[in-house]
């Protein structure tokens, strides 16, 4: 699974991959601008009319891989008919990521979590994305539940099947271990189980 599959030819590409694997690697905070620059082979100026300020590039490189992360995860889930196959297809995204990306969890959280203030725009893409992911899971994968069940009990279910979810890349994370993805897989599975699609 490729975060970042365009060809860093072009300037601003260069900048948004280096960005990606040096957040990845030392964190945010950690990283400054003029490593950046100096890895992407970039002019310090070309920096800068791309990206005013770090927040930007971080902006950029979170919304560019939303945007990949989120495409392939449509393409994987439309290939099945079956609500519990959509979900398996759902965490196979979290196996492929940890074997490209090592044990480095979401690129996300990992982010937000460097900011404490809450009203950091930061924050913010990552608030937004990670409602995009629940409406994704309500309206692509559970979508067949929501005829027969009560809203408040199919919100209920789509809380729970993204909780397990999203908890299971933090979780593998802490533990460097592929466990807490297929005991989140399992859980999910069995919480569907308790309901009958049509």
């Amino acid at each position: 699974m490729t975060m970042n599959p365009l060809p860093a030819s072009r300037p601003r590409e260069r900048i948004i991959e280096t960005a990606s694997r040096l957040f990845f690697r030392q964190g945010y905070c950690s990283t400054g601008i003029n490593q950046i620059i100096s890895e992407s082979g970039v002019a310090k100026a070309s920096f800068y009319s791309h990206f005013p300020s770090k927040e930007t590039l971080a902006i950029a490189w979170l919304k560019q891989r939303e945007e990949v992360w989120i495409r392939q995860l449509k393409e994987r889930i439309a290939q099945h008919a079956s609500a519990d196959r959509r979900i398996a297809a759902m965490y196979s995204m979290w196996y492929d990521q940890i074997r490209e990306e090592g044990y480095r969890g979401c690129g996300f959280i990992n982010m937000a979590g460097e900011f404490s203030n809450e009203e950091s725009p930061i924050r913010a893409v990552v608030r937004d994305h990670k409602n995009r992911v629940r409406q994704l899971i309500a309206n692509y994968v559970l979508n067949e539940y929501r005829a027969v069940m009560k809203p408040s009990e199919f919100e209920e279910l789509v809380t729970v099947i993204y909780s397990l979810f999203d908890g299971a890349i933090i979780q593998a994370q802490n533990f460097m271990q592929d466990w807490p993805i297929e005991a989140a897989l399992k859980a999910s599975i069995k919480m569907l189980a308790q309901y009958r699609a049509p």
